[in-house]
């Protein structure tokens, strides 16, 4: 959502979000990726927070994809919220796994921070 208003007229009003110079609602609504900006991942449980740690992380939902008894099993072949690098594959261990980028969405060095979505 831009963080002022786009007036409408009979030509249409090119928006990029990728764009670093676009501004958005809200503190920190994207994360920069090198040059372009992108949407802030790992909100598994669609609850408008990323929560790494406590009730209703999205974290354990991971570990419950998986099977739950042998965090370094994978699942491949379904498109699942929990694939949260979009690899298509849920891993909630060992390398390239899903659970760390919700540790680096909120932060990375305090585990109970969260990541609040940027909605009016």
């Amino acid at each position: 959502m831009t963080a002022a208003p786009i007036a409408l007229s009979a030509v249409p009003a090119v928006v990029d979000f990728t764009s670093p110079g676009t501004s958005t609602y809200g503190i920190a609504a994207q994360r920069q990726v090198g040059t372009r900006m992108t949407l802030w991942t790992g909100d598994v449980t669609r609850n408008g927070t990323v929560k790494y740690a406590g009730g209703s992380n999205d974290r354990d939902p991971i570990l419950i994809a998986i099977g739950g008894a042998v965090p370094t099993a994978t699942l491949s072949g379904q498109y699942r919220a929990e694939d949260v690098n979009l690899d298509g594959q849920v891993k909630y261990a060992g390398g390239a796994n899903d659970r760390d980028i919700i540790l680096q969405t909120i932060g990375g060095a305090v585990p109970t921070a969260t990541r609040t979505q940027q909605l009016p």
